[in-house]
């Protein structure tokens, strides 16, 4: 059988039993992380706490900056932030932000581009931000660059309107109302379709990344994913599912695997959907 490490973060990130998509009226992900200049600004260490929906996000921010004088100390800075994701390919997404801070008395303005790295079904994400920023001291104005990386637990925030989700129990098929905006031109049958795929291809992410992860622990794997049941309610679904793993022990040369089965989360995205997390089944 399988470690409990490959277990926690394979099996459970991989399997298919129910997707929950809430509406795009109030779905967001809430963001909570921590972060570092390094060297390339006053911040030493900084904790950012955020809100995203769709392609925007805000966010707020306390740091501890260094004075970088001899017998000088640092001092709390704080500020905030506007994001907007530009594109997105693969697990990278790319956004350009803009904000202020006060950094020692002064207010600061700055703008950027960044990147965070993240897979859809893990709720934890990295990022690296670079920019300019422009200090208003009160003899000049002092410009120099910005920079910034850091992680981040993101934290999916359901539906505040409760939009209720009607399982079925019939292989393949699909259930509840509502559907795709008009616009979308998608009948029930094909946004069920959408969901099925947005959630295999999450989840063949998720195991690609996993076998990288433990490639020195296991070798020669392998899986299969099954695609059960969905159900929609207006922009709320649910797939079930399950997937088999196979591999190969390195130090024994043994072959362990079985069949999980879990939770995928996603929120529609457009005409499509798009996932934020699993819970594995037992």
């Amino acid at each position: 059988m399988f470690k409990r490490n490959w277990l926690t973060l394979t099996a459970a990130a991989l399997s298919l039993t129910a997707i929950t998509l809430p509406s795009t009226a109030s779905a967001a992900d809430v963001t909570l992380g921590l972060n570092s200049s390094l060297g390339l600004g006053c911040q030493v260490a900084g904790v950012r706490a955020g809100l995203r929906s769709d392609r925007v996000g805000v966010y707020g921010q306390l740091s501890y900056c260094t004075s970088n004088l001899e017998s000088e100390s640092g001092s709390l800075s704080g500020g905030g932030g506007l994001t907007v994701d530009l594109f997105s390919a693969g697990d990278v997404t790319g956004y350009a932000l803009v904000g202020g801070s006060v950094e020692g008395g002064d207010p600061v303005a700055y703008a950027g581009l960044g990147a965070r790295y993240g897979l859809q079904l893990v709720p934890v994400e990295a990022y690296v931000e670079a920019g300019v920023q422009r200090a208003f001291t009160s003899l000049a104005p002092i410009t120099a660059p910005r920079f910034s990386v850091g992680v981040s637990y993101r934290m999916f925030v359901e539906n505040l309107q409760g939009a209720a989700v009607t399982p079925t129990n019939a292989q393949g098929e699909s259930s509840g109302g509502g559907g795709a905006p008009a616009d979308c031109k998608l009948t029930a049958e094909q946004d069920a379709s959408n969901a099925r795929s947005a959630a295999t291809s999450a989840a063949r992410s998720a195991l690609a990344a996993a076998a990288r992860s433990y490639s020195s622990v296991y070798s020669n794997v392998s899986y299969s994913v099954f695609v059960g049941t969905t159900s929609i309610s207006g922009s709320s679904a649910r797939v079930s599912g399950s997937v088999t793993l196979k591999a190969t022990l390195r130090s024994s040369g043994e072959s362990v695997g079985g069949t999980y089965s879990g939770t995928v989360n996603l929120v529609r995205a457009g005409c499509g959907w798009n996932a934020t997390g699993y819970t594995q089944g037992e």
